[in-house]
């Protein structure tokens, strides 16, 4: 897809123009402490066009930046303007006129987004079919848009993202309706004095249960030679702090981070603390997204862990972002009955290494200190671990997805010699693995499948989803690794690799209530019984591993087929595969070598792109993608 692009405002005279606006989102109590500002664009679209694939008829416009795919609905273009306004600024009007409307009749079927995507949402049956006249004109408007608060490199900013649909689909007719002009006039109410106060008392603030604070001192200390201020705080201060704050303990940590913002401008948070050794206690708490129903689901999962919770902090006005917008107690629902209000954004960078043990965090900040202590040699260093196959069973078109994006990935890291385990050329196996990984590297990428305990892939081509599939890199693996302090950043395409919540007495009465007895008989050391997760295991290996883990807390999703027809496949395009992509490009191509910047920036601009499209998926995409690792982790090492 092509690059969105923030634009330079310029006024055209239009003609034959109809007005329409989109009413406020709010309304200015106090407009003595606002100034009002305006943004005016004006936009030309040359023609719509139509291309022939097979049997179906793609729509384009030439100026559009971005094809709208949405679940079983036309694919349509779009143009997707993008603006950082200072932070609590507050649209005030939408107003827009725009030329006259061709109807354009549709010679043929429209594409659509063949549903929703593998591995996740089950298609929803009867949304858009191609005779139907039950629709409305889709997009409903020319103009959509949508804000956020959010942290971008060191400023909390309100974002406010444009979306224009110059060819919208008339079900009734088959007909596109197409305007060649629109001038939009936008108003703001922009905040007299900052919201927040840049005071930089503190960079870094690490949370932790008190039985692991002595043994996270020389990481602190660490932190404050390489000029990073760092605060270390205990769980226990922070409840009697919060006293009269917050409904539960996860909440009053949360309101903690956003203290620690207003008076400190702390920008990274760093939890320390999973599970309490194999029970089902909390040393740090967590908490529970119930975005999707699992009737919605293949694969029904009722909720899954997500730490975005605790970073999104604001919403685009300043307010308290609670994921739990109606009061009820429960947080982060999105069903029939009711969806939750969330922001989204992520407004400090935030990680959490799991540690069950004062083993587990005496080896974080080991590795941690070492691998930031010096500037890592590029003997190693520029390595790029790729472990990929044929993600999918093929329908339709033969793609081997998992190998086509890290061949994309290869591209967004010039510089690096890319070191192939692929199923195209050997089984993806222990050995196969860890001779990548043993080398050395940057930054490891696994694309394909996983469990709590596992990740694997199939050989090209997939055919057959059940006798298919490579041997896997399970979690008795890593125990073999040698890469000592050659540490990779490893991103992992697939479901459950971070579901760190996993215990091995979870795991049996998970799996005896879902299958009873039968658990027993076959796939039980599979499935998860294990003691921590594989992103987690992966992280915390004493001697070697990697020095960081991205992973999907829940059910992982990548797209599927080519809906857009632009010769780029949606598993590179949307969902997991565009943020892979997006993180490692933020290094590869922009050079920025901040981990939990990149992390986080990475959120924020899919939330730019996506969450307009209103879909539970890509709110849920943002959700489950955990770090696990020090968010302040300088890539490389210091100089």
């Amino acid at each position: 897809m092509d690059k969105i692009k923030r634009i330079l405002i310029v006024g055209l005279a239009l003609m034959l123009l109809i007005p329409s606006s989109i009413s406020a989102f709010s309304d200015i109590e106090d407009e003595s402490s606002f100034t009002q500002k305006s943004i005016s664009i004006t936009k030309l679209f040359s023609e719509v066009s139509f291309e022939n694939y097979e049997d179906e008829i793609v729509v384009r416009v030439n100026e559009c930046n971005f094809n709208v795919m949405k679940p079983d609905y036309p694919v349509i273009p779009s143009l997707i303007l993008i603006y950082e306004l200072p932070f609590g600024s507050i649209i005030n009007s939408i107003d827009y006129e725009h030329g006259a409307v061709q109807e354009i009749p549709v010679m043929g079927i429209l594409a659509r987004d063949e549903g929703s995507p593998i591995d996740s949402i089950l298609q929803f049956q009867n949304r858009y079919t191609s005779n139907t006249s039950e629709l409305p004109m889709y997009p409903e408007n020319w103009v959509t848009s949508h804000v956020g608060g959010g942290i971008m490199g060191d400023d909390h900013k309100t974002f406010f993202i444009l979306r224009i649909y110059p060819a919208r689909y008339d079900s009734i007719e088959n007909t596109i309706h197409f305007i060649d002009q629109i001038d939009i006039e936008i108003t703001y109410h922009e905040p007299n004095q900052p919201l927040l106060s840049d005071i930089d008392v503190y960079d870094l603030l690490i949370i932790a249960p008190s039985e692991f604070i002595p043994h996270l001192q020389p990481l602190v200390d660490h932190k404050i030679s390489k000029e990073v201020k760092t605060k270390l705080i205990g769980i226990d201060e922070i409840y009697e702090r919060m006293f009269w704050d917050g409904s539960d303990p996860a909440e009053k940590i949360k309101y903690f981070i956003k203290t620690a913002i207003e008076e400190w401008s702390v920008s990274h948070v760093l939890l320390v603390g999973g599970r309490k050794g194999q029970t089902n206690q909390w040393l740090i708490p967590v908490r529970y997204s119930y975005v999707v129903p699992p009737d919605e689901q293949e694969y029904p999962e009722k909720s899954f862990l997500s730490d975005l919770y605790f970073a999104d902090i604001y919403d685009s006005k300043g307010n308290f972002s609670s994921w739990d917008s109606n009061n009820d107690g429960q947080f982060s629902v999105w069903n029939e009955t009711y969806r939750e209000t969330m922001d989204l954004y992520p407004d400090v960078y935030l990680g959490r290494l799991p540690c069950r043990n004062t083993y587990e965090v005496k080896t974080m900040v080991k590795k941690i200190m070492k691998y930031e202590e010096t500037k890592a040699d590029d003997s190693w260093f520029k390595n790029l671990v790729l472990v990929a196959g044929d993600s999918y069973v093929n329908n339709g078109e033969n793609f081997n997805e998992g190998e086509i994006i890290s061949e994309e990935a290869i591209d967004l890291m010039p510089g690096f010699t890319p070191l192939k385990v692929y199923a195209s050329i050997d089984d993806i196996n222990r050995k196969t693995v860890n001779n990548a990984m043993n080398q050395g590297a940057g930054f490891a990428y696994f694309c394909g499948h996983g469990s709590s305990a596992s990740w694997s892939t199939h050989f090209p081509p997939a055919i057959d989803d059940r006798d298919n599939w490579t041997t896997g890199y399970k979690v008795e693996d890593m125990i073999f690794l040698k890469n000592k302090e050659k540490l990779p950043i490893t991103v992992v395409g697939g479901c459950h690799n971070g579901q760190y919540d996993i215990t091995i007495p979870n795991s049996i009465i998970q799996g005896i209530k879902d299958s009873g007895l039968k658990y027993f008989l076959g796939r039980f050391f599979f499935d998860g019984w294990i003691p921590k997760c594989w992103a987690w295991w992966l992280t915390s290996t004493a001697d070697g591993g990697a020095i960081a883990t991205i992973a999907n807390t829940g059910l992982g999703t990548h797209g599927e087929e080519d809906s857009d027809r632009n010769g780029i496949i949606d598993y590179i395009e949307v969902l997991d595969g565009w943020m892979e992509l997006r993180f490692l490009e933020l290094y590869g191509i922009e050079h920025q070598d901040d981990l939990g910047e990149n992390h986080g920036q990475t959120i924020s601009e899919y939330l730019h792109l996506f969450i307009g499209n209103n879909e539970k998926m890509d709110t849920k995409m943002v959700q489950q993608w955990q770090l696990f690792g020090d968010p302040s982790l300088k890539i490389g090492g210091h100089q």
